[in-house]
């Protein structure tokens, strides 16, 4: 019986032991389906091309060719053209080889129904790469510098421009300050809101505890504003506070979208008292069944 081994990334080696009647093939076979169950390959992670590792192991390429396919018609494995091999974002439950150790036992839920989190299977990893690619030939030197506190100028642009086009808002770049998530832009309002003299920031009655945690952190009182079918009570607003933080487009966790009705009081009410209003539009762009303020709906 003899023993090969190859590194397929920093860390990762696969021991081919080829004995009690099973072939190179069968064995490379277990022997990535092993890394796979015992974490060394974790799921995302991209394979050796098979040129690549038929060299390394001195194996026929035919050969980590057949093993690759086998393991995707098994599910393991998953083959794009263009991305190379990888590891499956989830490993199927099949029978295992006799010779083989069986998968550990989980008892974890089957699917992950925790709002908040989205599918991250579905990154688009190619269109990023090639967006980052050019992104990178074509930025200045000293966009790989200290960056200035609202951002690059171009992501600016890039925003202003859209607002412009998906909102019907117009604004000047030099207007748009680029956050580091809601947590640091909710802090900067907080505090800007608080040195013009605002005490108080209404929100919604039913929401994200996080929105409060920090508006009560900078010292703010948060009034809550009922929540019904139409969404947020935007029509009992009133002169005590001095902005409303709303999730207009998909309340969480009700799911509700604003009424129009209730927007154009939000608007009235910052017209007439000088308030603000401050959106959360946390999945405005990607809910499938709402569309975001200012986009029209398509006529069916």
């Amino acid at each position: 019986m003899s023993s090969r081994s190859t590194s397929a990334g920093s860390d990762l080696h696969l021991d081919l032991s080829v004995g009690h009647g099973r072939g190179v093939r069968v064995a490379l076979t277990d022997a990535v389906r092993d890394a796979i169950r015992d974490g060394r390959l974790a799921p995302g992670a991209r394979l050796p091309s098979s040129r690549s590792l038929a060299a390394d192991l001195g194996l026929a390429r035919t050969t980590v060719v057949e093993a690759y396919a086998e393991l995707v018609a098994e599910g393991w494995l998953t083959a794009r053209h263009g991305s190379g091999t990888r590891v499956a974002t989830r490993s199927p439950a099949v029978p295992q080889h006799p010779t083989s150790p069986a998968p550990p036992h989980t008892s974890g839920p089957r699917h992950d129904l925790i709002a908040g989190r989205p599918d991250v299977a579905s990154f688009p990893r190619a269109q990023w790469l090639r967006a980052t690619r050019r992104a990178l030939a074509d930025a200045p030197d000293e966009a790989f510098g200290y960056g200035g506190p609202r951002g690059r100028p171009e992501l600016r642009e890039a925003l202003a421009d859209y607002l412009a086009r998906a909102r019907g808002v117009r604004t000047d770049p030099a207007r748009i300050v680029v956050c580091a998530g809601v947590s640091h832009a909710l802090t900067l309002l907080a505090t800007v809101l608080r040195r013009r003299g605002v005490r108080a920031v209404a929100v919604e009655s039913v929401g994200l505890h996080v929105h409060r945690d920090l508006l009560r952190a900078e010292g703010l009182r948060i009034p809550p504003v009922e929540v019904d079918g139409l969404g947020a009570r935007t029509d009992t607003l009133g002169r005590d506070v001095g902005a409303v933080l709303l999730t207009p487009a998909h309340q969480f966790p009700t799911g509700v979208a604003l009424d129009p009705s209730r927007r154009a009081a939000a608007v009235e009410w910052a017209r007439t008292t000088g308030g603000l209003v401050v959106e959360d539009d946390y999945d405005g762009e990607f809910s499938p069944s709402i569309h975001p303020a200012g986009t029209p709906a398509k006529a069916s």
